[in-house]
């Protein structure tokens, strides 16, 4: 256990009485010595002659040199009454025996033993040893002692410097050794080992030195020899065992603080239980922090990664409490309103300083307290530690600011924490760069559909101005979308569509594709736009001063006004107002009998733009309703016609104003003569009733109930002018069977329009293509079957002319599953193509965007390509009309 190994030990501690106790562990080693003593009369003059390495002669085994100089003899005050100190060289000679005695008891060991790291400690005497003693003091105080010497050198520096030699070549390879070990806790472990052995060295050699000097004297050595050792130390740390440390101690440190990482999941049972273990891990934590200290690695090093740690630690705290935490906090406004401060904290930001003042700061201080540095922190460190913590959390909310975007209104909360966080003009620019990358990288790209991004779009309208009312920071973002949406050509109709959309189609399928968020948005926004409009006229009492930020043409705007940001975001409200009365010129003309929804939404648009804009379609929706009374006059009127003729049948009609309504193509074709009476007819009665006017008629926009009359089945349907035509063809006498071209000679009909019809009536079972390009009527279902057997396959040519339609291609067989994924690949790029770039293209123009847009290449050939394409028209995914392929709408 690290806990149990980490247990402080007496022989580091670094007050000098208490290191001296290591003296009384090697007594009968002392004892050993003085009786070899006793037994061989060892003359201590002939250890001069091997003396230990000095700072001076560094020769191995060399006694420095005396060197005389002329000095009277000693002054009789210093005591030194003995006849060898009355000259030069005795002095000399007596400092150098004394120096050998004091070197050789304090000298480390030269080798490394299997029994004890540094081998065992060095022999002693007894506190009481005179001759060890009297040698200390010559080599402590020469000038005192032996006043006649011309050489002296200092035992504490010899002492220092050999600790450091012996470092060097003894304890960094064990350091190594112990570094490549493979767990991080035993290679910690190790190491701290190893230095507790080496400082019972070093310190057993400094406490004897120490115990012949004064008390402030000896407290200012160790002092210094403590500062230079930790030192060397610190600064010999290696990467293996800085590691090690950081590994250890971040483990501890996440522990305590409640910090999870990524690679270490942790079930609910044990956070549940990490409140134990935090306290165990706070005692192992100051446990280590306490040998860490001792051993010398709580240098500068340490501090750097200790730093590093708290720093990771923060990071990975934020992003795994808070990230996608984006709960809407109902009571945040309550709060700010009850206290009169608007910035009230959010539940995330208030739980995050907490945390910090709490948990992150106490953790600080009591590391900090431990080490010997200067290393302390204040109250002020706090705040500021909260204000990082706070700016990071305000990072994560910019990088998720897309997907709470995407979430809203179930994203409230990470823009309430947004909202606090984000205030100086330094954040806010982070803001919008980030997010119109992010835009960029997501949205803004042929892969998505214009409808998903008109949904962002109003969704980052709404969100914005949650975040910001002034919309500083949307009218940033949302410049390159307004230029994006732009580009796309079904961009306004999608709106107006949506706008015209009924609220009973909030919740079913036809979101997938109309924009039905906007039925509820046009009341909520058009009283809001109304109202703030009104007070625009009077003075503001809630003014508020532009953001430091904004631009010179900056105007604040109250509301959200979704509609309005949408309808400028089209660049001016002509271009919206002209497809708005395009596409409710098509519902006016279609079958619908009432027009509510249209009246409704007419009524909210000109509460924005005004009567004058929209009078055309005033006059649209007019001619609706003027016409079917006016209608039922004429029809009136035809029946006492003069020309009149018997019939089971009538028409009616529609009558437009022609300078209000959008400008409607014309599409010419030679009617049923039967149909052409009839017009004629109700020509003549119009003229009658309005004299000044004429009729003039859109015959490919008429709608006609036909009725066919086979011999195994009867049809009904409801078709078009130009489809009711072609099949009236068919049932002139002697005229069952038709080709394309006299077809065409005789209607005098669009080809596009004639293909269209003949497709419509094949796909109805009425009349069947031949071999010949010839059509004719199916008058029984089983001859239809029958003759379909026996048609040989269709050349493969078929569908080389444009006038002749298309003979769709079968999908092949024995595909595998990967050609399929590809296949269905290529499709997707097709539809996006046809949706959002043309609504058509040729085969030419499919292929080579193909091969733009797909990066790993496009590798079928224009053949190819065709034949995939000729898959989908058979499966009714497409239609080709004038050489150019197009979606079937649905």
């Amino acid at each position: 256990m690290l806990r149990q190994t980490l247990q402080p030990r007496e022989a580091v501690d670094p007050q000098p009485m208490e290191v001296l106790q290591y003296i009384d562990t090697t007594r009968w080693n002392a004892r050993r010595r003085r009786a070899a003593q006793s037994v061989f009369q060892t003359d201590v003059s002939s250890s001069t002659l091997s003396s230990a390495p000095s700072l001076c002669f560094p020769e191995q085994g060399r006694t420095p040199l005396v060197q005389t100089r002329s000095k009277k003899a000693a002054d009789p005050q210093f005591g030194l009454a003995s006849p060898e100190n009355s000259s030069h060289a005795a002095q000399q000679a007596r400092f150098a025996r004394s120096w050998h005695t004091v070197t050789t008891r304090i000298a480390l060991p030269p080798s490394v033993t299997a029994e004890d790291s540094f081998g065992s400690l060095p022999n002693s005497q007894d506190l009481e040893d005179g001759p060890f003693l009297d040698a200390l003091l010559d080599v402590l105080d020469p000038a005192t002692r032996l006043p006649l010497l011309v050489h002296t050198e200092d035992i504490l520096a010899w002492h220092s410097h050999q600790v450091r030699l012996h470092f060097v070549s003894y304890v960094l390879p064990l350091l190594d050794v112990c570094g490549a070990h493979l767990d991080q806790t035993q290679v910690l472990l190790g190491s701290i080992r190893t230095l507790e052995a080496a400082h019972r060295q070093y310190l057993f050699g400094m406490s004897l030195i120490l115990r012949a000097m004064d008390k402030e004297d000896a407290e200012l050595a160790l002092m210094k020899f403590h500062r230079d050792l930790y030192a060397i130390v610190g600064n010999s740390m290696s990467t293996p065992l800085i590691d090690a440390l950081g590994s250890v101690l971040g483990h501890l440190m996440r522990v305590i603080l409640g910090v999870y990482s990524a690679d270490q999941p942790w079930t609910r049972e044990k956070k549940a239980a990490s409140v134990d273990k935090a306290e165990s891990s706070k005692k192992e934590l100051y446990q280590l922090m306490d040998s860490v200290c001792k051993v010398g690695l709580a240098g500068e090093k340490f501090q750097i990664l200790f730093a590093e740690l708290l720093d990771e630690i923060m990071i990975s705290y934020i992003r795994e409490k808070f990230a996608g935490v984006w709960t809407p906090n109902k009571d945040l406004d309550i709060k700010a309103r009850a206290s009169g401060n608007p910035k009230v904290k959010p539940k995330c930001i208030e739980e995050l300083v907490d945390w910090v003042e709490h948990k992150y700061a106490e953790l600080a201080f009591e590391v900090t307290s431990r080490l010997s540095s200067n290393v302390k922190f204040s109250w002020a460190d706090v705040a500021k530690w909260k204000e990082i913590a706070v700016g990071r959390l305000a990072a994560l909310r910019i990088d998720e600011l897309f997907d709470i975007v995407i979430s809203w209104p179930n994203s409230e909360g990470g823009i309430d924490d947004l909202r606090y966080a984000v205030t100086t003009p330094q954040r806010r620019l982070q803001l919008t760069d980030a997010f119109s990358t992010t835009l960029q990288k997501r949205l803004l790209h042929a892969g998505r559909s214009t409808l998903d991004i008109l949904r962002t779009y109003i969704a980052m309208i709404r969100t914005f101005h949650k975040l910001d009312h002034s919309r500083v920071l949307l009218d940033r973002v949302a410049y390159s979308l307004q230029l994006y949406l732009c580009t796309r050509e079904d961009t306004v109709r999608i709106i107006v569509t949506g706008l015209l959309a009924n609220r009973e189609e909030i919740n079913t399928e036809a979101r997938q594709t109309k924009l039905v968020e906007l039925v509820e948005l046009l009341q909520q926004d058009s009283d809001q736009y109304r109202s703030e409009r009104q007070d625009e006229e009077w003075d503001d009492l809630n003014w508020m001063p532009a953001p430091v930020d904004a631009g010179h043409n900056y105007k604040r705007r109250k509301s959200e006004d979704v509609i309005g940001t949408l309808i400028s975001a089209l660049g001016s409200a002509e271009v919206f107002i002209k497809e708005f009365q395009s596409i409710i010129g098509e519902r006016l003309l279609s079958d619908q009998t009432t027009f509510k929804q249209e009246v409704g939404v007419l009524d909210l648009l000109k509460k924005r733009f005004g009567e004058s804009s929209l009078q055309a379609c005033d006059v649209m929706i007019r001619d609706v309703h003027d016409s079917a009374r006016l209608d039922g006059v004429i029809n009136r009127g035809t029946v006492n016609h003069p020309d009149k003729v018997e019939r089971d049948w009538t028409i009616h009609a529609r009558i437009l104003s022609r300078l209000y309504w959008p400008e409607i193509g014309e599409e010419r074709f030679v009617l049923p003569p039967s149909v052409s009476e009839m017009q004629k007819m109700y020509e003549s009665v119009f003229e009658h009733l309005k004299p000044s006017r004429k009729i003039k008629w859109l015959n490919h926009l008429g709608q006609a109930t036909v009725e066919l009359e086979l011999e195994d089945r009867t049809i009904q349907e409801n078709v078009h002018t130009y489809e009711a035509t072609v099949i009236d063809c068919f049932s002139e006498e002697n005229a069952s069977s038709w080709t394309f071209e006299d077809l065409w000679m005789k209607l005098q009909m669009d080809e596009d329009l004639l293909t269209a019809a003949l497709e419509f009536w094949e796909k109805k079972h009425v009349i069947r293509r031949l071999p010949d390009s010839t059509y004719v009527v199916i008058e029984r279902l089983s001859d239809a079957e029958q003759s379909s057997s026996l048609q040989p396959a269709p050349s493969m040519n078929a569908g080389a002319n444009d006038n002749a339609p298309v003979t769709p291609r079968k999908a092949k067989s024995g595909i595998s599953e990967k050609e399929k994924e590809k296949r269905q690949v290529y499709w997707q790029f097709i539809v996006g193509m046809l949706t959002n770039s043309s609504p058509a293209m040729p085969l030419g123009q499919i292929s080579m965007m193909m091969k733009m847009l797909i990066a790993d290449g496009f590798p079928w050939s224009n053949e190819e390509l065709q034949e995939f394409l000729g898959e989908k028209i058979a499966d009714g995914e497409l239609e080709i009309a004038g050489g150019k392929y197009r979606l079937i709408k649905k």
